[in-house]
């Protein structure tokens, strides 16, 4: 298996996390902007859902299995699109989230307000295309498409409460089986196979995905479905969110986190396995992270040199130095030789190349120097004695969590003042005794009654100390 084009189950784990870690550094704006533009790139799946009940009704009633399966191959489009571009969903954020949260990478604040965020956003971008793009531009007012999603309304209202959290479950739990495993390829084709394979199996089975349904039911509710907007809150959205909610997170706790990362890191320890060091190699903002295996520094400038001989007969015959492939550290003297090496080689490259520190609060970037001790043990790397300047890095991100309790805690402090500096200024009408010598404050007469200056007084003058 080209280790370019494909990632193990231990690295996709652990690009779960470092994805986590680039979603909490969101800004709130792009945050929002990312999930109305995912809760209207997912209405893509919506619309084909919708099309082929309404139109395939006779087939419907005679062969509805034919219908699920072909209303199973409509939904994997729209998560493609969500994927590919990097927006924010609500139930692949619960993937990310639960199992950044384990490995310590993220904060609960920062799970909060991804999830409360992308949900309620991931609606307005739905009611927006129901409204906008399907009912004003009359594609989804032809007799057919009314029929068609009215009777998709109907048929989720009529389920119970419980019904619907338990196909909620069911149907998260193979949402983040597709992130997943599209995760492990690059190839964009591999990526929409992965995907298709879990999704059409949910989408088949008549299981809940939140995100769908509110397209499919706010088309219904637009179109005069029999249904109150209360009952489908209470019967359809709130069972769908925690359902989701536990599916999802049940996946990322369980098979993310600690299958393919705790468990695999316990039995490296127990049985002294080779490590690897483990690098983002797509660290940019708005697209899925891929780790991989950092290769050595002296690979990278051979195969640079290598590179301009491409369009030559020579480079044919080129093939990969010795160290092209990765380098295993083994146990803590290995680790200090290591580094030791590493570090020589470094000091004698240094007058041609710099190399920065990978930033802190970010999962450790490929290209960059050392990261710091949490950033490392993220990664998954023996815990090491701490480097020098190892606290101390030009970079740092900052979390969408974080940023929220500064506002709050600035706000805090900034009511203190204001209450102090009043408080100050009711003290200060008030006479004070001074000093009959200088006209000062009494504290220097009484320092002189004790025999001689106050000497913490920085404005005692020399007509004092004479005196």
């Amino acid at each position: 298996m080209d280790d370019n084009l494909y990632l193990t189950t231990y690295e996709a784990a652990l690009a779960v996390v470092a994805t986590a870690m680039k979603k909490a550094r969101l800004r709130i704006d792009v945050l929002i902007i990312n999930s109305l533009m995912g809760g209207m790139l997912f209405t893509t799946g919506g619309m084909l859902y919708d099309l082929v009940r309404a139109g395939f009704s006779g087939i419907n009633e005679t062969d509805p299995g034919i219908i699920n399966l072909l209303q199973g191959l409509c939904y994997p489009l729209g998560l493609f699109y969500v994927v590919i571009l990097g927006v924010d969903l609500f139930n692949s954020n619960i993937l990310f989230f639960s199992t950044a949260l384990c490995r310590g990478a993220i904060s609960f604040l920062d799970l909060f307000i991804s999830w409360f965020v992308s949900w309620w956003f991931n609606l307005v971008g739905n009611i927006f295309v129901c409204y906008i793009i399907c009912y004003y531009s009359d594609v989804a007012r032809t007799p057919l498409m009314v029929v068609g999603s009215v009777e998709v309304t109907v048929q989720k209202a009529e389920a119970t409460f419980v019904e619907t959290l338990l196909k909620a479950i069911a149907g998260n739990f193979y949402v983040c089986l597709a992130i997943f495993l599209q995760l492990m390829a690059k190839p964009l084709h591999v990526k929409f196979l992965m995907m298709l394979l879990p999704v059409f199996t949910f989408v088949a089975m008549g299981f809940t995905h939140s995100v769908a349904d509110m397209f499919l039911v706010t088309m219904g509710l637009i179109n005069g479905a029999p249904v109150s907007v209360g009952e489908v809150a209470w019967k359809v959205f709130l069972p769908g969110a925690i359902g989701n909610i536990i599916g999802g997170s049940f996946f990322g706790v369980v098979i993310t986190w600690y299958l393919h990362i705790y468990v695999v890191e316990r039995d490296r320890a127990a049985l002294n396995l080779p490590q690897y060091e483990l690098r983002d190699e797509q660290p940019e903002l708005n697209q899925d992270s891929r780790v991989v295996r950092k290769k050595n520094s002296r690979m990278e400038d051979e195969m640079a040199d290598a590179s301009k001989l491409n369009d030559s007969e020579e480079s044919e015959l080129i093939q990969p130095p010795e160290d092209f492939y990765p380098t295993p550290v083994y146990d803590e003297t290995s680790i200090q030789s290591y580094k030791l090496t590493h570090r020589k080689t470094r000091d004698s490259i240094s007058s041609l190349r710099t190399t920065r520190r990978s930033p802190k609060n970010v999962f450790p970037v490929y290209g960059m120097g050392a990261p710091l001790k949490r950033e490392r043990t993220i990664a998954g790397e023996i815990s090491t004695p701490a480097e020098p300047m190892d606290e101390k890095s030009e970079e740092e991100a900052e979390y969408i969590g974080t940023r929220l309790r500064k506002a709050i805690s600035n706000r805090s402090k900034m009511s203190d003042l204001e209450a102090n500096k009043s408080h100050s200024n009711n003290g200060s009408r008030r006479p004070t005794p001074r000093s009959s010598f200088s006209g000062r404050s009494s504290n220097v007469g009484i320092s002189k009654l004790s025999g001689g200056p106050d000497p913490t007084d920085s404005n005692i003058d020399l007509a004092d100390i004479r005196e």
